[in-house]
């Protein structure tokens, strides 16, 4: 049912169920630590229902590139078989607005870039609802907060924003329009590229471990042990989810035109555009992930001691 929805009912759909369901728990007059809870609930929830959707569509792709490629008559044991028997290898020319050309793999029958697919919009579309309506709800977190710091006065966007999570927000709103504008082209019949698209939204599968530490954090913060397993799950989860995921898309691009490496089919056949957005991407979370090791590390030593003080306490 939801893999037929068109992507403009699907967007609707998945803001107003994840709305009701936000109202529902969340009730009249909440709190704000309970609206916070509700927040990261919700995230989780959503977060853990992408990513089994996403896994389901790769799987399902591969499958039917493999069962392209038997039925063409060639070898499904080759590594490279989902992509490689099915793209050509041939290079394009562009010329640029200088007059210089410069040759990049053919992605005309690449099916990393030319499959389409009803799913994959409909996650997207599922994806871009949430981001709309978890913007209204960072936006109402940051109400609050201004209620409780300055009672009685007249809020406003730009005290909103001073009591918001401002990285959040501007992640919200990029992605989501960034999507709002692929179904646009969704509509115009001209989307491509659903495959690698919907690959990235495999840096939700983090958010669960996140919200997780988050939690522990606040409601339980005596439990040290647990606490600090849940960092080190969590940098181990950015860093797969985030960093390693992208270095990975790139490669299995580069895989489909006979590339070894992700480094060399990014230096040698990405086209600037592409370079530029994952080569950003990459950088970001790179130095994101590096603070949250920079972080936990320093902790780390007094935690652990902490960690077996208790314990001695304990025993003694």
């Amino acid at each position: 049912m939801v893999a037929t929805l068109p992507s403009d009912v699907a967007i609707i759909a998945s803001f107003i169920a994840y709305r009701l369901i936000h109202r529902y728990v969340e009730g009249p007059n909440p709190s704000l630590p309970r609206l916070s809870a509700v927040i990261s609930g919700t995230t989780t929830l959503h977060s853990s229902i992408t990513t089994i959707l996403v896994v389901y569509f790769l799987r399902q792709c591969q499958t039917q590139w493999a069962e392209r490629v038997l039925h063409n008559g060639k070898n499904p044991a080759i590594k490279t078989n989902t992509v490689l028997e099915e793209s050509s290898s041939l290079w394009q020319e562009i010329t640029d607005g200088n007059g210089r050309a410069r040759r990049y793999p053919d992605d005309s029958t690449n099916p990393l870039l030319q499959t389409r697919s009803t799913l994959g919009n409909t996650i997207t579309a599922i994806e871009c609802g949430f981001l709309l309506q978890d913007t209204i709800s960072l936006l109402h977190e940051a109400l609050l907060r201004l209620r409780l710091a300055k009672p009685g006065l007249k809020p406003n966007i730009r005290l909103l924003l001073q009591y918001a999570d401002k990285t959040l927000l501007a992640h919200h709103i990029g992605i989501a329009l960034a999507l709002l504008v692929f179904h646009y082209y969704v509509h115009q019949d001209r989307d491509r590229g659903i495959y690698i698209i919907v690959q990235f939204l495999l840096m939700n599968s983090s958010t669960p471990v996140l919200n997780l530490r988050w939690w522990l954090r606040t409601y339980h913060p005596n439990s040290r042990l647990l606490c600090l397993c849940s960092d080190l799950a969590f940098v181990a989860a950015f860093y797969m989810a985030r960093v390693w995921l992208v270095g990975w898309i790139i490669r299995e691009y580069g895989k489909s035109h006979g590339y070894a490496s992700a480094w060399k089919i990014y230096f040698e056949g990405m086209r600037l555009p592409c370079q530029m957005g994952t080569g950003a991407l990459w950088i970001a979370n790179t130095a994101w992930w590096t603070l949250l090791v920079i972080s936990v590390a320093k902790r780390l030593p007094k935690e652990l001691a902490r960690i077996g003080e208790a314990m001695h306490s304990k025993k003694s």
